[in-house]
């Protein structure tokens, strides 16, 4: 663990109307939810430490104010972290979706790690796995990494990216690394004693150029039994990490959830606190990795996620770890970084996408799935696959 210490220490900013997008400088952190946005500043930052140490941690190295608060990024693995203790806090409503027509289309050359063929393989050699017994599910990512002769900032892929109930985020890294994008799900949000996670799993590509046909995907998602097997597969994991945790939960049937390239089978579960002391980030260690980022059994799928992502030659650092919020009483609320990148400089863009292999997976239809995840930031550089 290194935690380091700059001086200065600015005024809490309350701003329920300004833009924040408009207000945002290199090394800030923005995170958005359903109901609100933040901008934060801080001279703390914490590194290298473990997910599961975090929140001893915080109690231990620091007393956040009343309105300050701890924010940032954890890796997929859990075992490191980018967390700013900010005292410079400003609060407004949801970002907006917004269009900007000054941004351009500039020319990108996109290099896949790996190659789609080596994808479908490597889906493949997962699946024999799972019909082996060696495991009930895993998720697969790869890499498409964009260089561009035209500059892009976070602020242009925040203009992009914001609304449309996601959680957008942009969390700096050190250097001039940036994770930035626009997650769908919830993995936990803690508000006083009540409890809410979303967890997603099963999904199709929309197409919403054609209402008729875009309900049929839904309604082919919804009564698909492979997909809703996997889906409760994430579920159960959620169910039984919170349970310890709270004296009331309820899980409901699985609904559809909508984003502007996805149908997502998604589960809103709510629960009450059985002791509040338990933080958003003690939730947070409880339940990551979920088998919607990482399979089940968890450590079969965490070994084959490290064996065949690291034959693919995909590293995937802050992918599918956490980005979030935590204030001083405890609340907050921690999103899967999913539907991002990772953008180093102003000419390079490394994105990230998965799915989900089960027995019955196709390898070609999860490598469109992967396409078409990947659209969230692809719409937002302007560039696109097919």
């Amino acid at each position: 663990m290194s935690l380091s210490l700059l001086p200065g220490k600015a005024p809490l900013v309350r701003d329920h109307v300004a833009p924040l997008i408009g207000r945002y400088r290199r090394d800030d952190l923005l995170l958005s939810g359903a109901s609100y946005s933040l901008l934060a500043r801080g001279a703390r930052t914490l590194t290298g430490v473990r997910l599961a140490d975090l929140p001893a941690t915080l109690e231990a190295c620091t007393t956040l104010g009343r309105d300050e608060v701890a924010a940032g990024a954890i890796t997929f693995d859990g075992t490191s972290c980018r967390i700013t203790l900010c005292d410079e806090v400003s609060w407004s409503g949801p970002l907006s979706v917004r269009e900007c027509f000054r941004c351009g289309h500039p020319d990108w050359q996109i290099t896949p790690t790996p190659s789609e063929d080596d994808y479908v393989k490597t889906v493949e050699l997962a699946r024999d796995r799972i019909a082996a017994g060696e495991l009930d599910k895993v998720v697969l990512a790869r890499t498409l990494d964009l260089t561009g002769r035209s500059p892009v900032t976070v602020r242009d892929l925040l203009i992009h990216l914001g609304g449309r109930g996601a959680h957008a985020y942009a969390i700096p890294l050190g250097g001039e690394r940036t994770l930035v994008g626009a997650s769908p799900e919830l993995l936990v949000a803690r508000h006083g004693r009540t409890v809410t996670a979303n967890p997603l799993a099963g999904s199709a590509r929309r197409n919403p150029a054609d209402p008729t046909q875009d309900r049929v995907i839904a309604d082919r998602l919804l009564m698909s039994a492979k997909d809703r097997r996997e889906h409760h597969l994430v579920v159960d994991a959620v169910r039984a990490a919170l349970a310890p945790h709270c004296e009331q939960l309820h899980v409901p049937e699985p609904a559809l959830l909508a984003t502007p390239t996805m149908w997502h089978l998604s589960t809103p579960i709510t629960g009450r606190l059985a002791d509040p002391a338990a933080s958003s980030l003690t939730l947070a260690a409880a339940l990551h990795p979920t088998p919607a980022v990482c399979g089940s059994p968890t450590v079969a799928a965490h070994a084959a996620i490290c064996d065949l992502e690291g034959q693919m030659g995909v590293e995937r650092d802050y992918y599918a770890g956490l980005v979030g919020w935590q204030d001083s009483a405890g609340d907050g609320e921690w999103a899967i970084a999913l539907r991002g990148a990772v953008l180093e400089g102003r000419h390079q863009v490394r994105l990230y996408a998965g799915a989900g292999i089960v027995a019955g997976s196709d390898p070609d239809s999860e490598l469109a799935e992967t396409n078409a995840k990947f659209l969230t930031m692809l719409r937002a550089l302007h560039a696109d696959i097919r």
